[in-house]
């Protein structure tokens, strides 16, 4: 082989390799643009699949919804269910079946998490069937979790058991009533129309928010109410990061809530308890940017910069009226 074959060679071997290592960068951009998207857009759905859950069973009439703002909603969350299969007096004690029966049925449950303390802002609501016949005066009547509920195999050997299910701890929950009613039939807090068999919701006052982490990033945050010092805990980081807050009409916020009555008229941050027992639906929007400027062609037409993306979804409340 002669020194020009030789050179020709090494030319187009450049050539070729110029040409496969182009490629391969902008296969490389193209994936490294993709994952940070795909990271991006998992982040958005956090926060329109978490928050919807928990949204949609409440009771805006019941007073479950208890402040707004455009970036925060505090509200009470169920966080377990049951009937009372027995009432222990004086009436201030009910019992709950066990969460697994033999029979298959589900009469109590907390969710997978277990049943809750009394110092994490827990109530108690009993439905009272009231003294006329129909549900014209029936109500969810509150109550407070005077201790922490406690487990008791003996309790309610019969009421929704059977004999396969001895030996299964049922659930005892002292309250007591935030009023400082007295039945006087029953001489305890709780109602002589409350019967064995009544519905029982336990729930939590719970706050999710936009907020400012120590990264200096903005995070959809979760924290409980705590009883005990009568404060919200600190925020906890749910799905984020997002978009900062921001004061200007112009610029969104990465989190915004918005809130509607059932003719579709806007309720507004600050709303007195009577508006809030109005909102008929939660309109919630989230917006990402990627952590790094994505580059990619088909993708903000090539441009070398931040990709940016939103997500919206209305929750309508099932239990408003």
């Amino acid at each position: 082989m002669t020194l020009v074959e030789i050179m020709i060679a090494l030319v187009l071997l450049g050539i070729i390799s110029g040409v496969v290592m182009r490629v391969i960068m902008r296969q490389q951009r193209f994936y490294q643009g993709a994952n940070q998207i795909m990271t991006q857009r998992s982040q958005l759905r956090q926060a329109t699949s978490v928050l919807p859950v928990d949204l949609r069973s409440l009771s805006s009439i019941g007073d479950d919804i208890l402040a707004v703002t455009d970036t925060s909603i505090d509200f009470r969350m169920n966080v377990g269910t049951g009937v009372v299969c027995a009432i222990e007096n004086p009436a201030h004690t009910i019992v709950l079946p066990p969460e697994n029966l033999y029979g298959g049925q589900t009469l109590t449950t907390f969710f997978g998490y277990g049943p809750p303390s009394s110092g994490d802002g827990v109530e108690i609501f009993i439905y009272n069937d009231s003294s006329t016949v129909g549900n014209e005066d029936d109500k969810w009547k509150r109550y407070e979790l005077a201790k922490p509920i406690s487990q008791d195999a003996g309790k309610c050997p019969t009421q929704f058991v059977t004999v396969f299910d001895v030996g299964k701890k049922r659930f005892v929950i002292e309250v007591s009533d935030p009023e400082g009613h007295t039945d006087p039939v029953t001489l305890g807090p709780l109602s002589q129309y409350i019967q064995v068999g009544a519905p029982v919701r336990i729930v939590r006052k719970v706050r999710y928010a936009l907020y400012q982490e120590s990264d200096g990033k903005w995070y959809l945050g979760y924290a409980n109410f705590n009883a005990g010092t009568s404060a919200w805990e600190t925020l906890a980081p749910v799905s984020g990061p997002y978009d900062p807050y921001s004061t200007s009409s112009g610029t969104p916020s990465g989190l915004g809530f918005k809130y509607y009555d059932v003719d579709g008229n806007e309720i507004t941050s600050g709303a007195t308890a009577a508006q809030l027992r109005q909102i008929a639906r939660v309109d919630l929007v989230a917006r990402a940017r990627t952590a790094a400027n994505v580059r990619t062609a088909g993708i903000q037409n090539g441009l070398d910069q931040q990709y940016r993306d939103s997500l919206a979804v209305s929750v309508m409340l099932r239990n408003r009226q």
